[in-house]
């Protein structure tokens, strides 16, 4: 992405900034709100936009499936006995007939129906559907079948802007992540496994996650279950995270941070830095065709084992811990200084760095969505535009488009759904 440098000097006006400094006095909230609302590609833009495509919900399921070896009650995504790419959105173990059990699930705003399934240790399974209307659910007109094979856990993509606080090309391909959560092997575990997915910017991008609600005390430690972290062997030195520990703490020593990478497009393409310390530079999996500047390499993943104290407190935070629960951002320069890019219900969290708050524009540079295969634009190609009342963008689809949903918060939420094929990666 290249910077457009007549809006780098009014945006240094607006925010007061000149080379050597950053005087939070001189910021000028107007001038800044109106240079970044006319770059952004919908006008008019819903002014009380969350920007948020997920919703917690919760179902009490009543085991009473009258199964032998009970061993798991689930909230699924689709039907398993009859889909292929249905997904785990909460479990619990249940291993006694006719126990209640309450289950908290992330899933997107768009979706009204589930399923809830029993499980036993032989891999059969009971199956009813339900509804967002339903409180609770039981298997007296259950379905019932046997999977050969383990179901995934539901995923969640993060799409970033590299260009925070200035605007965006918003292709929201800078850095993509995906993101589940699921239980570990002990009762005081959980997995947070991580797939860095794409890296469309140049430029070098760092990112960790914070996990909201829980408090760095009540966690004993965080393991890679993979052995080496994303950047284990990086050949230069650390700036952007410059402390190398997976488990880290906030700025204000509470808020527990998992530190992922220092350079996203080097994870996935691995190149060593040249004699004078210099890497070459590529966009990674966001062209369909490779070249001297794209590049395309394998998604990475890496598992990080979250071991909480035995406490009461971390027992409630443990139960607290889902997708829509995690704070994942990016780290880049700016204004010799680090500034942070997080989805807009967190833009505000400023966890390892401080910087001014943009408190007022209602524009995102992060989007959390509630989808494992979530197709992020290609390099240049907008995730959507609504402008005079014209849909343009890889996410057009009238209806069911990204720019009818920016412009309306209660539209079109299921636009990730309908992409623009020859406009995706």
């Amino acid at each position: 992405m290249k910077r457009n440098h007549t809006i780098f000097l009014l945006l240094a006006a607006a925010l007061g900034l000149s080379l050597e400094s950053c005087n939070k006095e001189m910021f000028n909230q107007q001038l800044y709100n109106e240079i970044i609302t006319q770059q952004f590609p919908i006008d008019p833009i819903d002014d009380t936009h969350n920007w948020e495509l997920s919703t917690r919900r919760s179902i009490v399921i009543k085991a009473n499936a009258n199964m032998e070896n009970m061993e798991k009650v689930m909230v699924l995504s689709k039907n398993p006995l009859t889909s292929s790419d249905a997904q785990i959105m909460a479990e619990a173990e249940a291993t006694t007939e006719g126990g209640l059990h309450t289950l908290l699930f992330a899933a997107p705003s768009s979706q009204t129906s589930f399923y809830a399934a029993v499980k036993t240790t032989d891999k059969q399974y009971a199956v009813v559907p339900f509804t967002t209307s339903n409180s609770q659910v039981s298997f007296e007109d259950k379905t019932t079948g046997t999977l050969t094979s383990d179901l995934d856990y539901y995923s969640f993509t993060y799409c970033f802007e590299e260009n925070f606080p200035e605007p965006g090309d918003y292709d929201f391909n800078d850095c993509v992540m995906r993101m589940s959560v699921m239980p570990g092997t002990k009762k005081n575990q959980v997995k947070l496994i991580v797939t860095l997915a794409a890296a469309g910017a140049k430029r070098q991008i760092a990112a960790a996650v914070r996990l909201k609600g829980c408090n760095a005390d009540d966690i004993e430690s965080v393991e890679i279950e993979e052995g080496k972290a994303f950047d284990d062997g990086y050949p230069l030195t650390l700036r952007s995270i410059p402390d190398g520990s997976t488990f880290q703490r906030g700025r204000d020593e509470k808020q527990p941070v998992i530190r992922l990478f220092e350079d996203a497009m080097w994870c996935l393409i691995r190149e060593q830095a040249s004699d004078n310390g210099v890497l070459n530079r590529y966009y990674v999996n966001v062209s369909r065709a490779e070249s001297e500047t794209f590049k395309k390499a394998d998604p990475v993943k890496r598992t990080y084992i979250i071991n909480f104290k035995e406490s009461s407190s971390a027992a409630s935070m443990l139960q607290n811990i889902l997708t829509d629960n995690l704070d994942p951002f990016i780290v880049t320069p700016y204004n010799n200084n680090y500034w942070e890019t997080h989805t807009y219900q967190d833009r505000l969290a400023q966890v390892l760095y401080e910087y001014h708050d943009q408190t007022s524009i209602h524009i995102t540079w992060a989007l959390g969505v509630p989808s494992g295969t979530f197709r992020w634009p290609l390099e240049a190609k907008l995730i959507g535009s609504y402008k005079d009342g014209v849909l343009t963008g890889a996410y057009r689809k009238d209806g069911h488009s990204f720019g009818e949903w920016a412009a309306k918060k209660e539209n079109s939420r299921d636009w990730f759904l309908y992409p623009t094929t020859s406009e995706v990666y």
